[in-house]
């Protein structure tokens, strides 16, 4: 649901409000966004599910216990992708899983927010 002109408006002005009385605290909630957060927590757990993959398949006939905690490492690791994938999916407002779309966010190429 969107916001009506008078709500824009009010809002605008808090927004100048803040920024005058404190611009520290502007850059940070600027910055702070749950689309960055979940953003950078997917790609680390991308990168995670990536590492014990490897651990898997590199230990798996010589030591069997190290192949699964690989696959533990890999299970958590794409749980928390998932889960933080879609909440960047939700705070972009985006309803559907594509896998292009997915990696341009990612990457940061498709925020319709970040440009304001």
């Amino acid at each position: 649901m969107g916001l009506n002109k008078k709500e824009e408006e009010i809002l605008k002005q808090i927004e100048l409000g803040l920024s005058v009385d404190d611009p520290k605290l502007e850059k940070a909630v600027e910055s702070l966004t749950l689309s960055n957060f979940s953003r950078s927590r997917s790609i680390i757990s991308g990168f995670t599910f990536l590492i014990g993959f490897l651990i898997m398949i590199a230990s798996y006939i010589p030591q069997p216990i190290v192949a699964v905690m690989g696959f533990v490492l890999m299970a958590l690791s794409g749980y928390v992708f998932v889960t933080n994938t879609r909440a960047l999916l939700k705070a972009e407002n985006i309803n559907e899983w594509n896998f292009k779309q997915i990696f341009n966010l990612l990457r940061n190429k498709d925020s319709s927010r970040q440009n304001k």
